[in-house]
């Protein structure tokens, strides 16, 4: 091998290493957004008769940061709880916090999450608000369920839309 094509594949491997340095020194690990969550509302009310969701759809950034507020009707009885799940969502998900407290104080219980998993969110007897922060990684659209506990179950769904 002449000593200029040495020379050119020895340049053309620094030019790389050095690119290659330049592009991981820019990325953050662990970084996907920043500054406060943006807060999407979801009310459950619940009748003798019904099940009722203020939205049927939500439409999010993948990599957004959101506050997903869960708002359990107050007139619940033990047996007759509801339960919200959205099991594609949560497992597409980068979860940083859980939240439980009541709808009328700012007093609340916050459990803070590192690679781990929560599968549903289960209200009984309480007006009280459930929250989680999140961000969604992947596109797609994921279902969600909410499900009233009584004879007969009712069942509500809706759509997280992750784009």
């Amino acid at each position: 091998m002449s000593n200029y094509r040495l020379t050119s594949a020895l340049a053309g491997v620094l030019i790389s290493i050095a690119m290659a340095g330049t592009a991981t020194a820019q990325q953050q690990s662990g970084m996907v957004g920043s500054g406060a969550p943006e807060d999407i509302i979801l009310e459950v009310t619940v009748t003798a008769d019904s099940l009722t969701l203020s939205a049927s759809e939500f439409r999010l950034a993948q990599g957004g940061y959101y506050r997903f507020n869960l708002i359990c009707p107050d007139d619940l009885v033990n047996e007759g709880g509801i339960a919200f799940t959205a099991p594609q969502l949560l497992s597409n998900s980068h979860l940083r916090i859980v939240s439980v407290g009541a709808t009328d104080s700012d007093d609340e219980i916050n459990f803070h999450l590192q690679g781990l998993n929560f599968r549903q969110i289960d209200c009984e007897g309480l007006g009280a608000e459930a929250r989680f922060s999140f961000h969604p990684m992947r596109k797609g659209t994921f279902t969600f369920t909410v499900t009233h506990d009584q004879d007969p179950p009712r069942e509500a769904t809706g759509e997280f839309i992750v784009e």
